[in-house]
């Protein structure tokens, strides 16, 4: 399961083939961030949100232009959009595939929130930002509406789009370069961000139309987006120090690290430290109770020994789990265990 707030890897791996790195030059592309070039060339990997702003950040400042999202987006075609884009051109027409990229759209990046209504004039898709994007927003909004129109393309042909687009942000010193990429009915400044399609083109049938497999790729969006609600209806109202104790109470027998708990949070490490500090906590003193807790119930089933609990709490070794555990506790196993138990601690040396 994907978890939300990830995007796939395969975003962050077309920008940066755009911009034409290789991994001996890639250094300033990952600056910032907790990515390297073999986690981005996974080919079914993830990026955590917060570590793809950097890399948007970071990619133009490479590219040096502020255009970037024009051109970038272009490279978005449907097939780049996993199962959403299958169940899309495989649909029967433009009406099908562009109500689907809007409802199934948070299956693949969470910038917007996306609804949709039709009448005589066409079918509207309005996006509503799902964050503030600050300095990122026209190069987000740039590269979505490039993909989009990539789409429409698809079935219509370019440069045949009819119909008006609308941003609610200011003319860019680049706003010509809008009109070759969206035609010639713009606007800015407006009280949203939206796009009507004009209602003639909505029948165009797909070119690549097939039924099963249409059903097929559906099924996968109609699951995923389950599978982001579930996840969202789990973690909602919860604290950050709630959700990272969910995490690791609910996945025992591991020693979590902060690097790991941020990436399934769909976080940086830094904004993880930063949101338990604003919490009034750290990522170590929660794992070190949970810890604790832990331990203190697994001894207190006299038939464990203290290597069996090390094992079970996923320690290699005695050793490390024994330094540990004086660590949170300020004694040793043996000694906890007497005090507790009022028992022999004979046979709690290590069994071998």
């Amino acid at each position: 399961m994907r978890s939300h707030k990830h995007s796939p890897s395969s975003y962050a791996r077309i920008l940066f083939r755009y911009l034409g790195l290789s991994e001996e030059n890639s250094q300033t592309y990952f600056d910032g961030t907790n990515l390297s070039y073999e986690e981005l060339m996974t080919l079914d990997g993830t990026t955590p949100r917060d570590d793809m702003l950097i890399v948007y950040r970071n990619a133009l400042a490479i590219y040096g232009r502020e255009d970037l999202g024009l051109s970038v987006g272009t490279q978005l075609n449907l097939p780049t959009h996993g199962p959403l884009g299958v169940a899309a051109f495989s649909g029967p027409d433009l009406r099908t595939a562009l109500t689907l990229l809007a409802k199934y759209g948070q299956t693949r990046v969470e910038f917007f929130n996306t609804s949709v209504s039709e009448n005589a004039a066409g079918l509207k898709i309005s996006f509503a930002e799902t964050f503030d994007l600050e300095d990122l927003r026209l190069f987000i909004t740039e590269t979505v509406f490039s993909g989009l129109f990539s789409a429409i393309d698809f079935f219509i042909g370019a440069g045949q789009f009819k119909g008006q687009v609308y941003f609610s942000y200011p003319k860019p010193s680049y706003w010509k370069k809008y009109h070759n990429a969206f035609g010639d009915n713009i606007q800015f400044n407006h009280s949203a961000t939206e796009i009507i399609v004009s209602s003639s083109l909505l029948s165009v049938p797909s070119p690549t139309a097939d039924s099963e497999l249409h059903k097929q790729a559906l099924a996968i969006c109609e699951q995923q987006l389950k599978e982001i609600t579930a996840d969202e209806a789990g973690t909602l109202g919860l604290s950050i120090e709630q959700r990272v104790s969910k995490l690791i109470v609910e996945n025992p027998g591991r020693i979590w690290t902060i690097n790991e708990v941020a990436k399934k949070l769909c976080m940086s490490s830094r904004t993880l430290i930063r949101k338990l500090d604003l919490e009034g906590t750290q990522f170590q003193i929660i794992r070190d109770e949970l810890a604790k807790k832990q331990v203190a119930n697994y001894l207190a089933d006299a038939g464990l020994s203290v290597e069996s609990v090390g094992h079970l709490m996923g320690f290699n070794d005695v050793s490390s789990f024994r330094r540990s555990f004086k660590r949170w506790f300020g004694e040793t196993p043996s000694e906890y265990i007497a005090r507790v138990r009022g028992a022999d601690t004979s046979d709690l040396r290590p069994q071998h």
